[in-house]
């Protein structure tokens, strides 16, 4: 063989060689670099707190408040005077045109819950009276002649929770029953049969020409059933009962020895007529009640 056959021989080999080497000798394959993951953290806004709503006590006039949660209706104002007819829920103040009083409430509440109903008066900011139920549907009879006070309290504001509004309901007959506690003057003409020499020992009335100046009193009323006491300069001191006609105008009144049909002419005036048949006379008598 020739010398350059066998030199061009040589340089191929070399040149293959070369080329291998550089397919075998790749570069080590770089570590994988992983991105970093950002978690995304969501912070609450917390909502605002419902701010109570402040009702200020009125500072000059009288005022009635009534609280109740529930759905309440009824009556107020001056006794001997209209009664406004209200259908609330909540607390709220009624303004009572009346500087000296008395003032009267008849507030039911229209459902059976066990909440406290309560019906307070003020007058120039200053707290009179208040009272408060808890019974069921109870009818709540308020009285207060703002002539004595309870130990003065001064209230600039209270605080409720805001309610809805609802739907007014009728005011019913039961919620308009007149409220007649409290202290009565009794002014009657009578006519008396003596059937003794010895009047009766709870007898008012003396000779065959009557006339009878007494008080009574109202101490405790439970819807249309009344409690009291009837004084006298003749006679003995005598409790009574009475109850209220379903008509809230008509009145029986029975004591220890008669009875008295009646007629409630204003929260302040009662027009009756008594009679009484004993073992010691007979009386009749026509006469008023007028509320001190």
């Amino acid at each position: 063989m020739r010398n350059w056959q066998i030199t061009g021989i040589i340089t191929v080999l070399i040149i293959a060689a070369v080329l291998m080497s550089g397919c075998t000798n790749n570069a080590a394959p770089q570590a994988a670099t992983s991105t970093p993951t950002s978690v995304v953290t969501t912070q609450a806004t917390p909502l605002p707190s419902a701010t109570p709503v402040q009702i200020a006590i009125p500072p000059t006039g009288v005022w009635m408040k009534v609280t109740y949660p529930g759905n309440y209706t009824g009556t107020y104002g001056a006794l001997g005077y209209y009664q406004t007819e209200v259908t609330d829920k909540g607390t709220h103040f009624y303004q009572i045109a009346t500087a000296i009083g008395p003032v009267a409430a008849s507030i039911k509440k229209l459902d059976g819950s066990g909440d406290t109903l309560a019906i307070a008066v003020y007058k120039d900011g200053v707290l009179i009276k208040e009272e408060s139920t808890t019974v069921p549907y109870r009818l709540m009879e308020f009285y207060s002649d703002l002539k004595t006070s309870t130990p003065a309290t001064y209230v600039t504001s209270i605080a409720v929770t805001s309610v809805p509004s609802v739907t007014s309901v009728p005011v019913t007959t039961q919620s308009a029953i007149p409220n007649l506690i409290g202290t009565w003057n009794v002014n009657a003409q009578g006519a008396v049969i003596q059937k003794t020499g010895t009047p009766g020992e709870w007898t008012h009335h003396s000779g065959q020409y009557s006339t009878l100046i007494a008080q009574a009193v109202v101490t405790d009323q439970k819807d249309r059933v009344i409690h009291g006491i009837f004084k006298a300069p003749l006679g003995k001191e005598e409790s009574f009962i009475a109850v209220i006609g379903m008509d809230n105008k008509s009145f029986y009144f029975a004591d220890l020895d008669g009875t008295t049909d009646g007629q409630i002419v204003s929260n302040g005036q009662i027009n009756t007529v008594y009679r009484q048949v004993s073992a010691n006379e007979t009386v009749v008598a026509v006469g008023t009640w007028t509320r001190v």
